[in-house]
């Protein structure tokens, strides 16, 4: 190999994010005699808790089985803010030993497999060169550089500023004083911003094509507490973890074997939450998903957050189809006209290969 001398590894970790650290720790802990670093791109660890700065941006799984078995979450909070899971990581990492084996600033832009040697060789986009016997790809699904944007028709004749969550700054956060917002998207993201836009927005309009489950959920989880406040730390963790995996599967298991029963209870749940503001058919129209729970990801909503903004007439729901962009916001395919100022396309990802 050419230009400045390899490095070698027994194994090499691509990406600092939470299986990153993960495959570190078990690395370490049962292979102690092999030699690895971790080449991460960013200079923080945390992929996506560390990437994404849109606003209120948390887990969409319970921290408790979300993270790592050898570092149980002990907040009683399990549906976590970023700055909460970032704490969390850093502490892990440094804890093990992990934080000094991360490369920083490393952005790999080749990794091929040598016959010839029976090792892979990579190259870093500023030239250094890296050999391993192991490679574990661990740089995440998507893409960070290429959000999925859909090509919405007119989209180039819209007066106002258009942004997907991916690519938020802080500059984004002021435009949302006062702004008229129309928020494009059902998932757990848009789920997740509604809520935390709604008080410094005039008005906030969600724009879904197709509606999702929302399970409204305590902030804090009252058996977690209960388990931290009355036992020692090493059981109470223990005990949240395994309670978190069994009640989170048993739900899963009634949604499957009893998809009927299980979507009732959830809908009656969401009615609760909106029927002060909202009819049994306008309920339907947004509220009635056209699938079953958990044929696609539930979404939760700590202390039912999502559905305080719609009650408190901050925020409303859209359900259809658009049909283009015009220089004042929206106009959907059944003629309606959503105004806006500020249009927030919270479209998802778009998937990429584990390896560069």
């Amino acid at each position: 190999m050419g230009g400045e001398q390899e490095q070698h590894f027994d194994c090499l970790i691509i990406g600092a994010g939470i299986s990153g650290i993960d495959v570190a720790y078990y690395l370490q802990t049962n292979c102690p005699w092999a030699s690895y670093a971790i080449l991460e791109r960013r200079s923080n660890l945390g992929g996506t808790w560390d990437f994404f700065k849109y606003p209120g941006i948390r887990s969409d799984s319970d921290m408790y089985t979300f993270g790592f078995s050898w570092k149980i979450w002990k907040s009683a909070k399990p549906i976590a803010p970023a700055k909460d899971i970032l704490e969390y990581l850093n502490e892990a990492a440094e804890e093990q030993g992990i934080l000094k084996k991360i490369n920083f600033n490393t952005d790999i832009a080749s990794a091929s497999w040598e016959s010839a040697d029976n090792q892979w060789h990579l190259t870093s986009a500023s030239g250094k060169q890296y050999s391993c016997n192991m490679l574990f790809g661990c740089s995440g699904y998507y893409s960070y550089e290429t959000p999925f944007e859909p090509a919405f028709p007119g989209k180039e004749t819209f007066s106002g500023t258009i942004v997907h969550p991916q690519r938020w700054t802080a500059e984004h956060d002021d435009l949302m004083v006062g702004a008229k917002v129309a928020l494009i998207g059902s998932g757990a993201t848009a789920v997740t911003i509604l809520p935390n836009i709604s008080d410094s927005a005039s008005h906030v309009t969600l724009i879904q094509r197709t509606p999702t489950y929302i399970a409204g959920r305590p902030e804090i989880d009252p058996i977690a507490q209960f388990c931290n406040n009355w036992l020692p730390s090493s059981i109470a963790v223990k005990i949240n973890r395994w309670k978190a995996v069994i009640l989170g599967s048993l739900f899963y298991q009634y949604c499957m074997r009893y998809p009927e029963s299980a979507k009732k209870r959830i809908m009656a749940g969401m009615f609760d939450q909106v029927k002060s503001v909202m009819s049994e058919d306008e309920f339907e129209k947004h509220f009635t998903p056209p699938y079953n729970p958990w044929e696609q990801r539930f979404c939760l909503a700590p202390g039912a957050d999502f559905f305080a903004p719609i009650r408190e007439g901050k925020a409303n729901i859209i359900t259809g189809h658009i049909d283009t962009f015009n220089e004042k916001g929206i106009k959907m395919k059944d003629g309606s006209q959503i105004d806006a100022d500020v249009i927030i396309s919270a479209t998802g990802l778009t998937m990429q290969q584990n390896f560069p």
